[in-house]
């Protein structure tokens, strides 16, 4: 029987987890500027969203290493089932061949010869019993034999079980506990993330009082000033007016007429400038307008990562799976398993977690290394994606996993998944990067 390989030791959690915290302890955050407190919130974000993918890669090891204890504990009640079954079969046999012994054999392990001669009506039936006799007894032990050496593999077959077990259950501790440290992590850097985010709020309202402020002081002495400098017009005017009065009469007394004649002809020219401007502005207020609603066309709808538009799927089992996986589009992401509330505002999935949910198994059912040996075992698994088909799942290397992310492909490049920072959404199969290749899962 091969012996249960510890491959899950090697999951840097804690050195990751804990140097991208150390990172999070910039200056006091109200002493910088929101534009400071913007780049110190997108780099915490970007931290944060590798502590996310931390946790999932150590949330997702824990379910394997269940999956196989649970495994493990299956084949411990078969085998003890099929060891109580050879017992009792042995014990049979054990009877058969005590019963034959006692009325074939006496000493030596000879025939008896009386119970033979009793049983045999001539010569030639003596020497047929005596051999088949010999014979039965012979095949008896020999079932007998086998037996034993079965019972004492299935015993061996239990034992190395039973510390396949306990070595699993260790595993199952110590990646409980890689598991916990991460969520720890990730749950320290995301109320950082709040705090700061809380702060840059605040930072911009504050921001956007003290322009408030400086434009009103602003305009108040724009009108301050404008007042005043209205003020010493009007007192420059009324003492022109008082020194030019009289010299002002005789000269309008003295030239009246022609004054009129000029003023008449300034009106004309007045009120044919005026046409003019009116016809042309006329012209172009009656000019047609062009709204551009290029944008409103967004070609669908689409999440995060660009995802192209959904294209409908075929009547299966597989267009069941993906019209499950779209009903929590929308939905936030987790780094375990998932949790659905019947609102998207309020439920949240890991990748895997889109994938057991779609197919209606429970929470943290699987992982994307599992669902990989499901599909390859199924004789399903591609890496050309030409060869995809609507429904099946789609594998990415990921947080430096070989198997790291599992998505649902819905055709046309797109595939539906959960990622740090953007929850269930539509996306590219180059929008994760790492593509490995896929298949069927049903």
């Amino acid at each position: 029987m091969a012996h249960f390989k510890r491959s899950l030791t090697a999951i840097p959690v804690f050195g990751l987890s804990f140097a991208l915290i150390a990172g999070l302890s910039p200056a006091p955050a109200m002493a910088a500027s929101s534009a400071e407190l913007q780049q110190q919130l997108d780099s915490v974000s970007q931290q944060l969203n590798a502590l996310y993918s931390t946790a999932e890669q150590a949330s997702n090891d824990l379910i394997t290493v269940s999956n196989n204890l649970d495994e493990t504990k299956t084949k411990i009640k078969e085998t003890t089932a099929e060891i109580a079954e050879e017992e009792k079969q042995l014990a049979v046999y054990q009877d058969e061949l005590g019963d034959l012994v006692s009325d074939q054999y006496k000493s030596g392990g000879s025939a008896s010869i009386v119970s033979v001669l009793l049983n045999s009506g001539s010569f030639s039936n003596l020497i047929s019993n005596l051999h088949y006799a010999d014979k039965a007894a012979e095949h008896k032990q020999g079932v007998i034999t086998t037996t034993h050496e079965l019972m004492e593999s299935l015993e061996q077959n239990k034992k190395e079980l039973e510390e396949q077990k306990a070595e699993q259950e260790k595993l199952v501790v110590e990646q409980q506990e890689k598991s916990d440290a991460a969520a720890a992590a990730a749950s320290e850097a995301q109320s950082y993330y709040d705090q700061l985010s809380d702060e840059l709020k605040a930072q911009l309202a504050a921001e956007e009082e003290a322009a408030r402020k400086a434009a009103a002081e602003e305009a108040a002495r724009r009108a301050a000033e404008a007042a005043e400098e209205e003020a010493e017009s009007e007192q420059a005017g009324d003492n022109a007016s008082d020194s030019d009065e009289g010299s002002s009469n005789d000269a309008a007394s003295d030239s009246g007429s022609n004054d009129d004649s000029s003023d008449s002809n300034d009106s004309a020219s007045d009120d044919s400038d005026s046409d003019s401007d009116s016809d042309s502005d006329s012209g172009y207020d009656d000019s047609p307008s062009y709204d551009d609603d290029s944008d409103d066309d967004d070609g669908g709808s689409q999440g995060s990562g660009g995802g192209s538009s959904v294209p409908s799927g075929p009547t299966s089992s597989a267009s069941a799976m993906v019209a499950k996986a779209q009903s929590i589009i929308g939905s936030g992401y987790s780094y375990s398993g998932y949790y659905w509330t019947g609102s998207t505002s309020s439920s949240w999935f890991t990748c895997s977690g889109v994938v057991d949910f779609a197919l209606g198994y429970g929470s943290r059912s699987n992982s994307p290394e599992s669902y990989m040996a499901k599909v390859k075992a199924r004789g399903t698994w591609t890496t050309n994606r030409n060869n995809l088909q609507y429904g099946d799942l789609v594998f990415f290397s990921s947080g430096g996993r070989y198997c790291g992310h599992v998505g649902i492909y819905i055709g046309g490049g797109s595939m539906i998944d959960s990622i740090p920072g953007a929850g269930v959404g539509y996306r590219t199969l180059d929008y994760i990067g790492g593509f490995l290749g896929g298949g069927s899962i049903i």
